[in-house]
């Protein structure tokens, strides 16, 4: 009987027990703007147990009985209790907190990480901050609003993070789109379709990515809807109005200082080779009429009179008004999203028309963006698929390069007449061969530029195509497993139809043209049209396989982890060919010989038809195994660990055998919740350091022997090839050590917040060259034979100066960035490392103990009083013996001036608001840099390649030396005095400047306002970009980014709307 009571006491105890426990279910947002909180902790009060909230903002956890109360908190959000109620999912709103940190999730492609968790150094754009540029692509977006990234701007236009850390690979960023790197072309990407921009600085950051890693990550996320909201229309649209080209930015000699060197260069005998070539070269106008007066044909008044007449001509005149115009961009948007509880659907539209400041040029983007997903099985099975598809044109029928010869064209030359009829201009043969080949019944010869411009029929075109699916299945409360995969299909394809009255055609089929004995012509090249085609197709496979752990419990306590493995293939391959005699009515084209040599109408000599044929391909393929966890102690302590191990078939086979990981450790402490703590005015301080091996990669060695063919010899008319590389089963990636230390930031209510981040960087195993034993075959081997450093700081501060309903915020960027070459095997020539730096040239030029990209000069002594020579230094006295001075100074010997790029950089960017008003303006800074500008160069022809407005400083008379540094004309052409005061001193200066970079003024109507009209939401804005410089520290005209440039961006203002329906 006893054992019968206690039984039934037992089981009623149990029964209570089990049927008291309830299952709870639920989302928390944010009650700012209703965007799901990604990690949220939610726990039992006064108990053990606890979850956290998925991607989505969802959780699921079980509590004893409806007496239990929630405590939801999260990071820069008050804490919230809610008592527990089995009656249907919980919606969970947090207020934010204004005396914490605002809350930001960043994506590493792999996770989505709270920043008051991560360890690393992760820079953040929301789409607010994205959508306040108006561009027509991603990347500029973040210039001057993400810290430690910069485009530089010289010969080389590239971004970089922190500096660069290779010497001959690629130095451009990862870019990670939706989980998956994206090798195509990022201006195919709509910016209007981006949620969030996260970049990856550091070790930790950006290790998860391994051999790819080295030059940081950029993670962009696009749109993907949100669940339980209604129906929602938006649309955006914007027209970008562009200045005209400043054509007059560059000084150029003027039609009567050059027409004055041509008639002295005619008298001293200088244009008698090119009237007697072979080659039968063009001669100017000038030449042509002083050749005409030598041999009687024309008076010297004559001669005078239409010299003078030709030299009031500029020539830039003629640019502006038929080659340049003001650019037009138009940009559209329209996108319609919808939620409920269990799925969420984002589609998305978007085109974009330019007209570009070269007339003929134009460009058209149009973009499909389709985001699908389902949340199943109570929430554990989520499935989200995306579609992205972009097709852009582009039309390359303009064009601003007219030459004579090759050389630039004389600054007197017209396009058209007094009543706009075009006009021809002088290009490659002499106008007396023009003559002569109309007679004997050949083609045309005449170049007339602006008829080129309407038979002109050049167009290129792009279309990507995406394909992702994610599929995650959450077992328990804690561990999710995770499939991704993504197919994409890049197509370019180029169409250049070189019309038969075209000059290139023309010229082309003179030129392979015989006139035999009885007068009759043979063609050997057939009179048509020639249709150049290119194309390229790229197909890539991604897929992925993860595991995901995120538990905490008794409240204190919270490890994130994940494990994964991923395989990647991409396969490229290309063609070019060229079709003569073609007919696009009938789609025909005419074989030709390419085999057989032919007489040149113009020298006689034998040549062969011009075969463009010819086709490549390439397979990229990657295996990785990667891993990355954090353990978190009362929100306070954080450790992490990533590791990652790559195999590809870049990589030498011992090196894939080997299989060396890539890792890092980080740690954070947030010293403001420690007792010890006192400073009120300052309730949030965080510090942070993380250390680690990122990795990158060389696509231009290979682990195997490589060679190139497609060479002829002289001699024996066999083909032949050339060794590029020798074998290298050792060939490993590129390793770049970091270390990164962070302080984060944040005052009473926010008034102030930012951090403050130190790192240093390592190059270990960079490729570079050395030299090998001529028994191996070649002189120079490329290896994992260089090494590199660099240190520096990025400082973010946010204030808000004034707020209410007047609020005034300012935000300030300032990051510096250093590198040296700390080990190379190779030296170059003085003139090789004086030539080098961005603004010269593309390339590094590896110096030990110098930055990559370096100023260098000869040291410049100044002009001599007698001859107003340059003059410089050449074993410790100064000389003017150029050659001796460009051959014996060594590298060392030059002056350093500094680095090519700039060291420090940033931006102050103000917020002015009021009621619906919005006011921003942009600054930003560059310096610790130096850039070589241009002058002339006399050459063989007084200058005449050149045609440089120093040409007017130039020294005269004796005296002259003490207001320019300007060499006189020489009596002989020199080339080594032209190399020697280019590349001195004399031409060197500071870069350092400061740009107003962009106004945006915005207006939003309020509900009000807009009264009965279907809208939400509408705003009207306004943007101006590429300012101007207010400030510079050389005295000079130019813009020290855009020396050598044609002309610098031109100023554009943008109009626009952003509606919500």
């Amino acid at each position: 009987m006893k054992k019968t009571i206690l039984l039934s006491i037992l089981l009623s105890v149990l029964t209570g027990y089990v049927f008291g426990q309830i299952r709870m279910e639920g989302s928390v947002l944010s009650a700012s703007d209703e965007q799901p909180l990604a990690g949220a902790v939610v726990s039992v009060k006064d108990k053990q147990s606890g979850t956290v909230c998925d991607e989505n903002g969802r959780f699921s956890l079980t509590v004893s009985d409806t007496s239990a109360t929630l405590v939801i908190s999260y990071i820069g959000y008050l804490t919230r209790q809610v008592k527990a109620s089995g009656s249907g999912p919980l919606t969970i709103a947090l207020e934010p907190n204004p005396s914490e940190l605002s809350e930001v999730v960043v994506s590493t492609g792999y996770q989505q990480i709270p920043a008051e968790r991560a360890t690393g150094s992760f820079a953040f754009a929301d789409n607010k901050l994205l959508s306040r540029r108006v561009s027509p692509d991603v990347l500029t977006r973040i210039s001057d609003v993400v810290p430690g990234v910069i485009f530089n701007k010289g010969r080389s236009s590239a971004l970089r993070i922190r500096g660069q850390s290779t010497i001959f690979a690629q130095a451009d960023p990862l870019i990670v789109i939706d989980n998956f790197p994206y090798e195509g072309d990022i201006n195919s990407i709509n910016p209007n379709d981006i949620e969030s921009i996260t970049v990856l600085k550091d070790a930790a950051a950006a290790s998860i990515w391994g051999a790819r890693a080295g030059n940081g990550v950029i993670v962009i996320t696009t749109k993907k809807g949100s669940f339980k909201k209604p129906v929602q229309l938006s649309f955006n649209s914007n027209v970008t109005l562009g200045a005209s080209p400043d054509l007059y930015y560059q000084p150029l000699m003027s039609g009567a200082e050059y027409t004055a060197i041509e008639t002295s260069l005619f008298k001293s005998g200088y244009f008698k080779a090119d009237e007697t070539s072979v080659n039968k070269v063009a001669l100017s106008p000038v030449v042509e009429l002083l050749i005409k007066n030598r041999d009687g044909q024309l008076s010297d008044s004559e001669l005078s009179s239409q010299i003078a007449a030709l030299s009031t001509h500029d020539f830039r005149r003629d640019l502006s008004r038929y080659v340049y115009r003001k650019s037009v961009n138009q940009q559209y948007a329209l996108s319609l999203s919808s939620g409920t509880e269990h799925q969420k659907l984002l589609l998305s539209l978007g085109h974009d028309r330019n007209l570009n400041p070269l007339v003929g040029n134009a460009y058209q983007r149009t973009s499909l963006h389709v985001n699908n997903t389902l949340q199943l099985l109570e929430n554990r099975l989520r499935i989200a698929t995306g579609l992205y598809y972009s097709a852009s044109s582009q039309d390359n029928n303009g064009t601003d390069r007219f030459t004579l010869n090759n050389n630039m064209i004389y600054p007197y030359a017209r396009l058209a007449d007094e009543t706009g009829k075009p006009l021809a201009l002088p290009r490659d043969v002499r106008s007396s061969v023009i003559t002569q080949a109309s007679a004997q019944g050949l083609l045309s010869w005449e170049y007339m530029p602006l008829d080129e411009l309407e038979l002109a029929d050049n167009r290129s075109v792009l279309t990507d195509y995406r394909l992702n699916a994610d599929v995650s299945y959450r077992v328990g409360k804690v561990l999710t497993f995770q499939g991704l995969y993504q197919y994409g299909v890049e197509n370019s394809s180029s169409r250049n139809m070189q019309s038969r009255q075209s000059y290139f055609a023309r010229d082309l089929v003179n030129r392979f043209t015989q006139v035999n004995a009885d007068g009759s012509l043979t063609r050997n090249l057939p009179y048509g049209d020639i249709l150049d085609l290119s194309g390229s197709a790229a197909l890539s496979h991604n897929a992925r396989l993860q595991a995901s752990y995120a538990k905490s419990w008794k409240q204190y306590h919270r490890i994130d982890a994940i494990a994964g493995s991923e395989i990647r293939s991409r396969t490229r391959k290309a063609n070019n060919t060229r079709h003569y005699g073609y007919n696009d009515d009938y789609a025909s084209l005419i074989p030709v010989d390419y085999v057989r040599q032919f007489p040149n109408y113009i020298n006689g000599f034998n040549s062969v038809i011009p075969n463009m044929d010819s086709f490549s391909e390439t397979f990229d393929r990657f295996v990785s195994f990667y891993g990355n966890a954090a353990y978190s102690f009362k929100n306070r302590y954080t450790l992490s660990a990533s590791g990652r191990l790559d195999k590809s078939n870049l990589f030498g086979v011992a090196t894939n055998q080997k299989g060396v990981p890539l890792f890092s450790v980080g740690g954070s402490w947030e010293i403001s919740q420690e007792k010890f703590y006192q400073w009120k005015a300052m309730p949030y301080l965080r510090l942070r350091a993380t250390a680690g091996y990122n990795g990158n990669i060389d696509k231009t060695v290979s682990a195997y022997t490589t060679a190139r063919s497609g060479y002829t010899d002289i001699e024996s008319g066999l083909p032949y090839a050339q060794i590029v590389n020798p074998p290298n089963p050792k060939l490993r990636w590129e390793k770049i050590r970091m270390i990164n230390v962070g302080l984060d930031f944040a005052s009473i209510n926010r008034r102030l917040s930012g951090s403050v981040e130190y790192f240093s960087k390592k190059g270990i195993d960079l490729i570079g060259s050395a030299q090998v034993p001529p028994s191996v075959g070649v002189s120079t081997f490329r290896g994992n034979n260089a090494g590199t450093k660099g240190s520096g700081f990025d400082l973010v501060v946010n204030s808000q100066n004034i707020t209410g309903l007047f609020q005034w915020d300012t935000h300030l960027l300032v990051s510096h960035a250093k590198d040296q070459v700390t080990h190379y095997d190779i030296k170059a020539t003085s003139l090789a490392y004086a030539q080098g730096g961005d603004n010269m040239s593309s390339g590094a030029l590896p110096m030990e103990g110098r930055p990559l990209m370096a100023v260098y000069a000869y040291r410049f002594e100044g002009l001599d009083p007698e001859k107003g020579n340059p003059v410089g230094f050449l074993n410790g006295a100064p000389s003017q013996v150029y050659s001796s001075i460009l051959s014996t100074t060594k590298p060392e010997d030059l002056v350093y001036y500094g680095p090519a790029r700039p060291a420090l950089f940033g931006s102050v960017r103000n917020q002015f608001s009021y009621k619906g008003f919005s006011l921003s303006a942009m600054l930003n800074f560059r310096a610790g840099y130096y850039f070589r500008r241009n002058s002339i160069r006399y050459g063989l022809n007084s200058g005449l390649a050149s045609q440089h407005g120093d040409y007017g400083m130039r020294w005269q008379k004796p005296g002259d030396e003490t207001r320019t540094h300007v060499p006189s004309v020489p009596q002989t052409g020199l080339t080594a005095r032209d190399n020697f005061y280019i590349f001195s001193q004399a031409l060197v200066q500071k870069a350092d400047h400061i740009r107003l970079k962009d106004v945006q003024f915005s207006y939003d109507f309020t509900r009000r306002q807009l009264g009965k009209l279907p809208l939400r939401s509408l705003q009207l804005y306004a943007y101006g970009d590429n300012l101007g410089i207010i400030w510079k520290a050389a005295k000079t005209s130019l813009d020290p980014d855009y020396s050598y440039a044609g002309y610098p961006p031109p100023r554009t203002i943008s109009f626009g709307l952003r509606a919500d329906f």
